[in-house]
């Protein structure tokens, strides 16, 4: 058997046995947590290539993976209200050496149903809504009543919505109050209601989200996506003349509906993405373009940059 063989079966024996046991519960890790360290495969993939001895790379292998679970579950960033995303779980009562109070487990696994709102102004031209999606599923649909309408279900912690208004813009946060997971047994589901008449700005924290919005009755200037692993599906319009699209993902699904009305160009940065491009031309190294793209009176930009993805970009 050739050494390299042996090397990646030690590696997927190992990442099989941590999925395991996490499935019967003896550990219990964060979907967010483990996608955000994507960059450590490629760290193991470059000691897989290094000229040295193999069992000094499976050894160096196995330091690299102890080291990232050793700095996942001690790092602040990863860490909510002194939970940590990794836990050992060798006890009958699942939760008894974590040290949470009676709220904080009453606030995120009790169910709730929330309906948030702002009021519409006519003065308001332009809007930004900054979501903290975590985890769940999201859509959008129209509301001319409100200015955004947010209906959710779900035991996944409690949302609040703050609005500050400059003039005639308003920035809009949604957020999580108690973005901590009890338990792997948790839905979050999402509807947020847009008013159509301001011009709109989307800035989205997916985490591992999946997000299904129809955005073609809105004006939407920009839309930011920071993603670890999600499920991302957009669909656009022609109501505005120039959309940017900016996305960063780790392990994501990446679809689009753009309208043949609408110039669009792709530019893309990604390792091991699968793309299906129908009508675009490539134009240089990641850069792909509709035809007509520079002299079209409304035009659409999506930049991607994502570790292993899909993406798909389809002209209605």
């Amino acid at each position: 058997m050739k050494s390299k063989g042996v090397f990646w079966g030690v590696i997927l024996f190992s990442i099989g046995v941590l999925f395991f046991l996490k499935n019967i519960d003896v550990i219990w890790f964060s979907w967010r947590a483990f996608f955000t360290m994507w960059p450590v495969l490629l760290v193991v993939l470059g000691v897989s290539l290094l000229p040295v001895k193999e069992f000094i790379r499976i050894i160096l292998a196995f330091v690299i993976i102890i080291l990232t679970i050793i700095f996942v579950a001690n790092n602040p960033r990863f860490q909510e209200n002194d939970r940590w995303p990794w836990y050992w779980n060798w006890h009958n009562d699942r939760y008894s050496d974590r040290n949470w109070n009676d709220e904080d487990e009453e606030e995120t696994d009790e169910w709730n149903d929330q309906q948030l709102f702002e009021s519409f102004d006519s003065s308001i031209n332009n809007a930004v809504l900054d979501l903290d999606a975590v985890a769940g599923e999201f859509t959008i649909d129209e509301t001319g009543e409100f200015l955004v309408k947010f209906n959710r279900q779900g035991n996944m912690g409690k949302y609040y919505l703050e609005a500050d208004n400059a003039g005639s813009a308003v920035v809009l946060k949604l957020s999580m109050g108690n973005r901590t997971i009890h338990s792997k047994n948790v839905s979050n589901k999402a509807t947020i209601s847009l008013n159509p008449k301001p011009v709109w700005d989307l800035k989205i924290d997916a985490g591992a989200a999946k997000i299904d919005f129809d955005l073609s009755p809105f004006k939407v200037d920009r839309i930011d996506i920071d993603g670890g692993a999600s499920s991302v599906e957009i669909k656009l319009g022609d109501k505005h003349d120039n959309t940017d699209v900016s996305i960063e993902t780790g392990a994501s699904s990446v679809k689009f509906e753009i309208p043949e009305s609408v110039g669009c160009e792709v530019r893309t940065s990604t390792f091991l993405t699968s793309k299906n491009l129908d009508g675009f031309t490539k134009t240089s190294d990641g850069i792909y373009q509709t035809e007509g793209f520079s002299s079209s009176a409304k035009k659409i930009t999506i930049k991607l940059d994502a570790a292993i993805s899909s993406l798909e970009v389809k002209r209605y």
